[in-house]
C-alpha cells in the first residue's frame, strides 16, 4: 500500500551543464565564432577582440543593445533557455542566428574567470562567474554568478589606457560605441594565444562573414603588436574568376546566373568564333552578359522544395593551366594569381550571414562536403573530350550558400557543428550539383568546340608543312640537278634514306597496332557494360528461368526413381528444354555479343547482320508482353563492328522495358518497340520509338542530357535490382555513334506526351 506521497525534482550535475557546453563549444575557434555571434544578434555594428599578453587576458567589446537584468537571469543564467527561439528578429531587423541557450559556455572554452559588463537602456550591470566552480561537486543550482550594478563605461571597463597597443587603441577608442553595449575580461586562458592561434583565428574571422554581403558589423581582431592596417578583419576578395554562377531557389525554382571570364580572343574573336562554329547568340557571354537559365524542380528531379527560398554565389578558378591549353582554349593569362582556395577555402555554407562550420574549411574532412573529388573521379575526362563529361574539382570551386533560420528542414547539428543530416540537407547537396553541372556543362560546351577548332587547326597547319617540305625538296633536287649539270660532285648523303623509310615504317606500324589495342579494349569495356546493364535487367528472369529448369529436372528424377513413371519424367524433361529455349534467346542477346568474330571490324549486310540478334530479342520481349516490329532495308552494306551496331540497340531496348516497367501497362495500354533502319549516304540512319511513358520533367526540356555518363531517367522503375539504372547505356551510345562520324538526333521527345522516339545516323568510320 502506498502512503505519504511526495514530489521529488530532478536535478543536473553542475560539472554536467558544463561537459553539454564543452562538447557543444570544443574547439577555441567555434568559442570565439559563438561570442560574435551573441555580438551580432544584440545588434552591435562593431565587434572587438584584444589579446594582451602582457596581462594574459582576452578583452571582448561590442557595441550591441546590452542585456537587461530580467534577460539576464531568465535567459543568459538558464541554460537551454535563449530568448531567440521565438523572436529572432531584432530590433535593427537582423535574424539572430543562436537558439540552443548554451553559447555562452564559450566563454567557458576560452578562460577559467569571466567578467562581464553589459550596459542595456536600463543601465550597466556587472556580471562575475568563475568556471571552476562546476568543476566541484555540487548541484547546478548551488553554483552562483556575481552581480553588481554599476555606472562604469565600456572602454573604461575593457581597460583600454592599458592596453600595451597603443596605436590600435587609439583607433578603437576614436570608434562610434554608443551608450550601450557589451565587455568581456577574460583570465585563466586555456590556450596559447602565440602566433599560430593568432593566424589561425584570424583566417576563421575572415571567412566568418560572407565577401560584400554585411556592411553594418566591423570586427576587430589583434595582440600587442598588430599594425593598424591589419587590426580591422577584411574578407576575402573573390573578384578574381573564370567563372561566376549566381543561383537563387524561389518556391519550386531553380533561377541560375552565368557569367563567363576566362577566355580572350583577342583581336581575332569573329573570326576565331565563327571558325568555331560556335553560335553568334553565344558570343555576348564572352563579354560580360549573364547568362540566365530557369528550371521548375521537376526538370532538375526533384519533387518539391522541401527547404525555402535561399540562394548563394559559387566561384570557379584555375590555379595552373599549361601553355598547350592556354593556347588551345584560348584562357586569359592566370600568372601570378593567388590560390585563393587556401585562403578562402571551398563552398561555405552562411545562416543568416554567419557561417555553419565546417562546410568547406580547407584542411579538413568537410571540405569536400559535395563530394566534387568523387565525381571527378568516376568522370576524369578533359574539357574538349567530345563524349566524356568534364568535372570540376574541389580546389577550383569557392563560394558562398546562403541560407536563412526560417529555411525549414535544416537545423543546425546538436554539437554545433554543421546541419543534421536529413532530406533538407540532402536536397541542399544535389540542388548545389545540379548548379554545378550547369556550370559545367557551358564550360565544356565551349571547351568541346575550341578542341575541335584546334584539332582542325593542327591538321591544316600539318598539311601546310609537309607542302613547304615538299616544296623545299624540290627546291633542293633542282640545285643538285643544276650542280651536276655543271660537272659538280655532289656529296654523299649522311643517312641512307631508306634505312629511314624503313625505321617510320616500323614506328608507325607499332604506333598504329597499339591504338588498335588499345581501341578494342575500349570497345570490349563497352560491350560488357552493356551486357551487365542487359543482365541485370533479367536477372529476375534468369533466377527463375534457372529455378524452374532444376525443378522440372529434379521432378523427371523423382517420377523415374520412385514411381517409375516415364511419361511424367518425358513432360518434365520437355518443360525444361522450354525452358532452356527461353535461357538460350537471353544468352544470345548478352553473352553471343563478345563473340571473337564480332569484334572484327569488316563489311556487313545490316539486314543479315540483326537477323538473328532481332529475333532474339523479339523472343525475350514477347515472354514481357512486348511486341517488337523491325524492318532493315536489304541493300545496306557497312564497315563496322557487329557488336557496336547490337550494342546501341540493346540499349535502347533495355531503355524501353524500364519505361514500360513503371506500370503494369504502358501509358497508351500497350507495349511496343518500332525499329526502322534505312539507308543514308554512305551509312543508315536508325529510327526507334517505343510507347512507354517517356522521358521524365528532368530530360523533357534538354534530352540530350539523358546521353551523359552516369545520367538515368529509371528512378521509376518497379524493379527493385534496376531501381536507379547505371546511367551509363546512353553514353555507350553516345559514344559509339561519335566513332562513326553520326548524330542524335533526341528533339522529338521536347513535345511527346509519352513514348520515346530517337533517330541516329550513322556515317562510317
Amino acid at each position: 500500500m502506498r502512503h505519504n506521497e511526495r514530489d521529488i525534482q530532478f536535478n543536473v550535475d553542475a560539472y554536467t551543464a558544463k561537459l553539454i557546453g564543452r562538447e557543444n563549444v570544443s574547439k577555441l575557434e567555434g568559442a570565439v565564432l559563438e561570442i560574435v555571434k551573441n555580438a551580432y544578434d544584440a545588434d552591435a555594428k562593431i565587434f572587438c577582440m584584444y589579446y594582451s599578453q602582457e596581462q594574459q587576458c582576452i578583452y571582448v567589446l561590442d557595441n550591441g543593445s546590452g542585456m537587461k537584468e530580467s534577460v539576464l537571469r531568465d535567459h543568459w543564467m538558464t541554460i537551454g533557455n535563449s530568448s531567440k527561439k521565438k523572436v529572432f528578429k531584432t530590433a535593427g531587423n537582423r535574424i539572430q542566428t543562436g537558439a540552443k541557450g548554451i553559447g555562452r559556455f564559450a566563454l567557458d572554452r576560452i578562460s577559467d574567470r569571466c567578467e562581464m559588463l553589459t550596459v542595456s537602456e536600463d543601465g550597466g550591470l556587472e556580471w562575475i562567474v568563475n568556471w571552476e566552480d562546476f568543476d566541484e561537486l555540487k548541484k547546478l543550482s548551488d553554483v552562483k554568478a556575481k552581480l553588481y550594478d554599476t555606472d562604469e563605461s565600456l572602454l573604461s571597463y575593457a581597460q583600454i589606457s592599458d592596453w600595451k597597443n597603443r596605436a590600435v587603441a587609439s583607433v578603437i577608442r576614436e570608434l562610434d560605441w554608443g551608450d550601450t553595449g557589451t565587455v568581456f575580461r577574460l583570465y585563466g586562458l586555456h590556450d596559447e594565444w602565440g602566433g599560430k592561434t593568432i593566424d589561425k583565428l584570424k583566417n576563421h574571422l575572415e571567412n566568418l562573414l560572407p565577401p560584400d554581403v554585411v556592411n553594418d558589423f566591423d570586427i576587430y581582431f589583434f595582440d600587442d603588436e598588430t599594425e593598424i592596417q591589419k587590426a580591422k578583419i577584411i574578407s576575402a576578395n573573390l573578384d578574381s574568376f573564370d567563372y561566376k554562377i549566381e543561383f537563387q531557389v524561389c518556391n519550386d525554382e531553380l533561377k541560375i546566373g552565368i557569367t563567363r571570364n576566362e577566355f580572350d580572343f583577342g583581336d581575332e574573336e569573329e573570326r576565331i568564333l565563327k571558325e568555331a562554329e560556335i553560335p553568334e547568340e553565344e558570343w555576348k557571354y564572352f563579354h560580360g552578359v549573364v547568362k540566365t537559365l530557369s528550371f521548375f524542380f521537376p526538370e532538375i528531379g526533384e519533387k518539391e522544395n522541401v527547404i525555402g527560398n535561399y540562394r548563394g554565389i559559387l566561384y570557379f578558378n584555375k590555379i595552373t593551366a599549361t601553355s598547350q591549353d592556354t593556347a588551345k582554349f584560348y584562357y586569359k593569362d592566370i600568372k601570378g594569381r593567388r590560390n585563393l582556395t587556401k585562403e578562402f577555402g571551398g563552398i561555405k555554407l552562411y545562416r543568416d550571414h554567419f557561417r555553419v562550420r565546417p562546410y568547406g574549411e580547407y584542411g579538413d574532412n568537410d571540405f569536400d562536403w559535395l563530394e566534387l573529388a568523387a565525381r571527378l573521379r568516376r568522370s576524369p575526362a578533359g574539357l574538349g573530350h567530345k563524349t566524356g563529361n568534364w568535372r570540376v574539382a574541389p580546389e577550383q570551386m569557392i563560394g558562398i550558400v546562403d541560407i536563412s533560420r526560417e529555411n525549414t528542414n535544416l537545423d543546425d547539428a546538436a554539437n554545433r557543428n554543421g546541419i543534421q543530416e536529413g532530406k533538407g540537407f540532402d536536397q541542399l547537396k544535389r540542388i548545389l550539383l545540379s548548379v554545378i553541372t550547369e556550370f559545367e556543362r557551358d564550360r565544356q560546351y565551349i571547351g568541346r568546340k575550341l578542341a575541335a577548332y584546334k584539332k582542325k587547326q593542327d591538321e591544316l597547319q600539318n598539311q601546310l608543312d609537309r607542302m613547304r617540305e615538299k616544296a623545299e625538296e624540290r627546291r633542293k633536287w633542282e640545285e643538285e640537278r643544276e650542280k651536276q649539270q655543271d660537272g659538280e660532285m655532289s656529296a654523299a648523303p649522311v643517312v641512307n634514306p631508306e634505312e629511314v623509310e624503313e625505321l617510320v615504317d616500323s614506328l608507325t606500324a607499332r604506333q598504329e597496332e597499339e591504338v588498335k589495342e588499345l581501341r578494342d579494349e575500349a570497345k570490349m569495356l563497352q560491350t560488357l557494360a552493356t551486357t551487365g546493364i542487359v543482365t541485370n535487367m533479367f536477372m529476375h528472369e534468369i533466377r527463375t528461368l534457372t529455378n524452374n529448369i532444376g525443378q522440372e529436372l529434379d521432378a523427371a528424377y523423382e517420377a523415374i526413381k520412385y514411381d517409375r513413371d516415364l511419361d511424367a519424367a518425358f513432360q518434365n524433361v520437355r518443360q525444361a528444354i522450354g525452358f532452356k529455349k527461353h535461357f538460350a534467346s537471353w544468352f544470345n542477346v548478352t553473352i553471343e555479343s563478345i563473340r571473337k568474330d564480332k569484334r572484327k571490324r569488316r563489311l556487313y549486310n545490316i539486314s543479315e547482320m540483326l537477323e538473328e540478334f532481332l529475333e532474339n530479342w523479339r523472343a525475350i520481349l514477347n515472354r514481357n508482353g512486348v511486341k517488337l516490329t523491325a524492318f532493315c532495308e536489304k541493300d545496306i552494306i557497312f564497315k563496322c563492328f557487329a557488336f557496336d551496331i547490337e550494342n546501341i540497340i540493346s540499349n535502347l531496348i533495355s531503355n524501353s522495358l524500364a519505361s514500360f516497367d513503371r506500370e503494369s501497362e504502358s501509358v497508351l495500354g500497350k507495349k511496343e518497340i518500332h525499329l526502322r533502319i534505312e539507308k543514308w549516304e554512305k551509312g543508315f540512319i536508325l529510327y526507334y520509338e517505343d510507347t512507354g511513358w517517356g522521358l521524365s520533367d528532368k530530360y523533357k526540356k534538354r534530352p540530350d542530357i539523358i546521353m551523359e555518363a552516369f545520367e538515368s531517367d529509371k528512378s521509376g522503375s518497379e524493379r527493385e535490382e534496376d531501381e536507379d539504372g547505371t546511367g551509363m547505356g546512353m553514353w555507350i551510345v553516345k559514344r559509339t555513334v561519335v566513332e562513326y562520324n553520326g548524330d542524335i538526333d533526341l528533339s522529338e521527345n521536347k513535345i511527346l506526351d509519352n513514348g520515346f522516339k530517337i533517330v541516329i545516323r550513322l556515317g562510317g568510320m
